[in-house]
């Protein structure tokens, strides 16, 4: 396979990854922000959070399909 066509899928499968991260990360952000007594506060951190790294990992898509591009007109 080539890697023209890796970095297609990884950046196609990134999108609904991205998604699914923003609603499954404060769920997964573990035992650090149960420290915090504020209820609303850590309620706050734990969106932040998660719209961080869904954020982070919703600029996959365009790095890898461009990529995806460069690596498939240099033939790789």
């Amino acid at each position: 396979m080539k890697l023209s066509h890796v970095a297609f899928w990884f950046g196609l499968l990134s999108i609904p990854l991205s998604i699914l991260i923003w609603f499954v990360a404060p769920d997964l952000s573990g035992p650090s922000y149960n420290a915090i007594l504020d209820e609303p506060l850590r309620n706050a951190l734990r969106s932040a959070h998660s719209e961080r790294w869904g954020i982070f990992v919703g600029l996959w898509p365009a790095t890898l399909l461009i990529l995806s591009h460069i690596l498939h007109e240099r033939g790789k």
